[in-house]
């Protein structure tokens, strides 16, 4: 990191897999649209819109963006000397955090002025993020818990068949169930591709079709896979 404290305002047209990795900085999302996934150890955690994510320094953990989804990241150095959470968690966007990262996503990053008005607007979040209080005791603050199994069964690539469950996902995702679906298998297809896997490896470890497969990378991966 060049900057003690560095934002951008992502955009992700397309399903992106992260690696499960350490975070090289303590970094929070707030999700504007759509949804992020993320996963710390056997659990993971889907992030909707207007809810915030803590990711200390050293986390191992792993975030899926699922597509259409956009979203703020502000992420603090190992230089910074202040106190930060060293817990991962859901934590409540209050309004100040939210206007002071709108103004913020107003300005083209290569405008930045971290000296100027943007820096103090950077020191703002700074001090609120030295009171900041996480929880992972949710899979997803947005939906009732009692849909949090139907939750659970979807992000591990199985499907969902209770009314409820789907009307309660669907209200919160800005997709329907049968998308998400699709999205969780093109991850695994994705995951299976990068470990050397080819196309007719992959489908049938899946059971699903190398023709399924293909309808659906160019949508949801914005390329073919081969």
């Amino acid at each position: 990191m060049k900057q003690a404290i560095e934002f951008s305002n992502n955009e992700h047209p397309f399903l992106f897999v992260g690696s499960r990795k350490k975070s090289q900085s303590s970094y929070f999302i707030v999700v504007t649209n759509g949804c992020v996934l993320i996963r710390l150890g056997k659990q993971e955690h889907m992030i909707t819109k207007g809810h915030g994510f803590w990711i200390p320094f050293d986390c191992l953990h792993a975030i899926t963006v699922l597509p259409g989804a956009t979203f703020y990241k502000l992420a603090f150095s190992v230089r910074m000397t202040q106190p930060l959470c060293t817990d991962a968690g859901f934590f409540v966007v209050s309004s100040l955090v939210r206007a002071v990262l709108d103004e913020l996503a107003k300005s083209p990053v290569q405008e930045h002025q971290w000296d100027g008005a943007e820096g103090r607007l950077l020191k703002v979040i700074a001090d609120q993020v030295e009171k900041l209080s996480v929880s992972t005791q949710s899979l997803c603050p947005a939906i009732n818990k009692q849909h949090h199994n139907s939750l659970a069964l979807m992000l591990t690539g199985n499907k969902i068949t209770e009314k409820t469950a789907i009307s309660s996902l669907e209200s919160v995702m800005n997709m329907t169930v049968k998308e998400c679906e699709a999205c969780i298998l093109m991850r695994e297809v994705l995951k299976l591709s990068r470990s050397g896997r080819k196309l007719p490896q992959i489908a049938a470890q899946l059971n699903t079709t190398e023709q399924m497969v293909g309808a659906l990378s160019l949508p949801i991966l914005g390329e073919s896979l081969r």
